[in-house]
């Protein structure tokens, strides 16, 4: 074993530690201190040998911190709507394994988890930051499609994006070009 997996892996052990900690006393500095572990564990871990768990051991330290964000910020008075999200990412992960998304999927889960946590930091934090938690509807709601398309493999689309007419039609072929189906259409556009 060595000193950097052992490290990393109290770093992200402590982003779990916060995570229950927040359900149990919620505050701005908890929050923080788990996001600067989430920062700076990964590459801890990267400088020695890599843990077959370490990944899925992150993932789940960051799920963690996430309910318990959303469990802290619902009883300061946040809506209970911040819940529905990070509930439902357990049941994305018991239905499909994190490790088979695709590139695209993986932006799409970042991104939106990375939003979700803002409008919960935003919900947890004095006045001017307290101003973030007016997006927590449309984020929340964000983040769900995420999940719901990850339920599905392929549902978030990472091929060349149809027209609707394309989609039910198949490609125009375009001004000029032989009226023949399945001629390849114009690439110009």
């Amino acid at each position: 074993m060595n000193a950097y997996r052992v490290v990393a892996d109290a770093l992200t052990g402590l982003r779990v530690v916060a995570g229950v900690a927040l359900a149990v006393r919620p505050s701005v500095g908890l929050v923080v201190v788990g996001i600067a572990t989430d920062w700076i564990d990964g590459a801890i871990a990267r400088l020695g040998d890599a843990a077959p768990y370490g990944a899925r051991f992150d993932l789940e330290a960051d799920s963690v911190l996430t309910l318990g964000a959303a469990i802290a910020a619902t009883r300061r008075g946040s809506g209970r709507s911040l819940l529905v999200a990070p509930i439902l990412r357990y049941a994305v992960v018991a239905a499909r394994d994190p490790r088979t998304y695709t590139p695209r999927e993986r932006f799409f889960d970042r991104v939106s988890g990375i939003a979700q946590m803002a409008v919960l930091v935003g919900s947890l934090s004095p006045w001017p930051l307290r101003l973030l938690s007016l997006a927590a509807f449309p984020v929340t709601a964000a983040r769900c499609a995420t999940l719901a398309a990850l339920l599905t493999r392929g549902a978030v689309q990472s091929g060349p994006r149809k027209r609707p007419a394309e989609a039910r039609f198949g490609p125009d072929p375009g001004i000029g070009a032989p009226e023949v189906m399945g001629a390849p259409a114009r690439e110009d556009r």
